[in-house]
Parts: structure tokens; sequence; C-alpha cells
């Protein structure tokens, strides 16, 4: 059930990622046509399951922090002044460099997603500071959380919540190619 409710997932976030964008305020106050949203906020509380016509269908919700990251000149905080985005389901990049996010956090934070019902809990250990334990603690491998996943399958989540140097799949349909062939 996880994997299909991520591979609807990704198949939202590649839409999301090359979506045309017909008024993104530039960073000088004129409008401009954009491609794609980076939604910088992807957790299992911002996707919606509905049934429709008796299928389990997946629906990503709560835009509220995306923006069209191909011309986008905004601040990188929130109107309340603090970072975007929820700690148990961003990668380091998110929090180095919000204003500058790329779909490669969306595609992170679906493999964090998918760690989570896998496995009941989010990637990374936390303590006292969560955006500290962002940027010093790597997730967890998840046959530590739940050795019941098939190893295949568990490569790939570990794959894609690497974020050093960078993050590994940097597209939410590389991502979701590399489930499916370790699934067929």
């Amino acid at each position: 059930m996880a994997l299909g409710i991520i591979l609807q997932v990704l198949d939202g976030l590649t839409y999301t990622h090359n979506a045309e964008i017909p008024y993104v305020k530039l960073a000088n106050g004129n409008f401009a046509k954009g491609k794609g949203l980076v939604h910088r906020d992807l957790k299992p509380n911002n996707i919606f399951l509905c049934n429709i016509n008796g299928k389990l269908t997946a629906k990503i919700g709560d835009y509220g922090l995306a923006k069209s990251f191909d011309l986008a000149g905004l601040s990188g905080q929130t109107f309340t002044k603090r970072t975007g985005g929820t700690p148990g389901f961003i990668p380091r990049q998110q929090v180095l460099k919000f204003k500058d996010s790329k779909p490669d956090v969306d595609v992170w934070a679906a493999a964090a997603c998918l760690y989570n019902l896998l496995t009941g809990y989010v990637p990374r250990n936390f303590t006292e500071d969560p955006w500290l334990d962002v940027l010093q603690n790597n997730p967890v491998p998840v046959l530590q959380r739940n050795g019941n996943i098939p190893i295949k399958l568990a490569e790939v989540v570990d794959l894609a919540l690497t974020e050093k140097p960078q993050i590994y799949f940097q597209s939410a349909a590389k991502f979701k190619e590399a489930i499916i062939n370790v699934i067929l």
C-alpha cells in the first residue's frame, strides 16, 4: 500500500515540477511565465488519500510553501521569518538554501514519506534542535528501523535519502523508475 501511495505522489511531483506557471512574481516586482513548482513541505500530512471509482488515489495538498523554482527571487523565509518545511521530511539542502530549493528536495521528502510509511519513523534521529539535527544527523538505514523490508527496496530508499554531496535522485521520475525496477 505504501508503494502505491508513493508512486502516485511521485507522478504528482513529476507533474508539479514541470507545470507551466502563468504568473510568477519576480524579485523586481514584474511578472513572468515560469515552469515548475517545488512544494518544499511534502510530508505524510500533506498527502491526501481518497476513493475515486473504488481506487485509492493519493493527492498532494498544502502548497503554501511552494514556489516557481526557475524564476522566483523570494526571500527564502516564511512570513514569520522562519525557514519553511518540517524537519523530519526535509534534506540538508533545504535548510541551507531554502529560497533556492529545487525539485530534488521534494524527491528526498517523498523518500522520507516512504520511509515513514514503511517504518513509522522519520529518517533521522532528533534531539532538542531539529534544524541542527537535519544538518548534522544522517538518515538511519531503513532496515535498522524495520528489518522486514525487502533488501533491494531498502537499498533504493536509503539511496534516495542520500544528501552528500547532493541528493541522489534529482527527479521524481528517476526515483519512481528505481522503485519499479526493484518491485517487478
